[in-house]
């Protein structure tokens, strides 16, 4: 009668792994979101801070996919870092203010596509 109780326990509890698991990856683009990092010409330390948030992001679970959007407020030099960076890194992406809502319209109709 032990070993029948034990089976059982056994079971469910492998059900209930199962089904954890499942949630997690059925739930992947409903728990991401954004990272925005203000870019302007008095911006100091823009790649410390995007190298940080990325590493920050990357020991996440996969499950918890937030975006890092470096978004550009006035034309100056520090464009061509946010570039560089974008082109650096997966998650980083690069976006002008103007565009920002149009950016965010279109990854968040990508990821219910999937």
């Amino acid at each position: 009668m032990l070993n029948l109780i034990l089976l059982l326990a056994l079971v469910l509890a492998v059900v209930i792994w199962f089904w954890v698991k499942w949630y997690k990856v059925r739930n992947v683009g409903k728990r991401g979101g954004y990272l925005l990092i203000p870019c302007k010409k008095n911006t100091h330390e823009l790649e410390h801070m995007v190298k940080s948030c990325y590493w920050e992001e990357f020991f996440q679970p996969e499950y918890y996919g937030r975006e890092i959007i470096l978004v550009q407020l006035d034309k100056s030099e520090i464009n061509y870092v946010s570039k560089r960076l974008e082109q650096d890194y997966s998650i980083v992406h690069c976006v002008d203010i103007t565009e920002l809502a149009d950016f965010i319209k279109r990854r968040e109709l990508k990821c219910h596509e999937k």
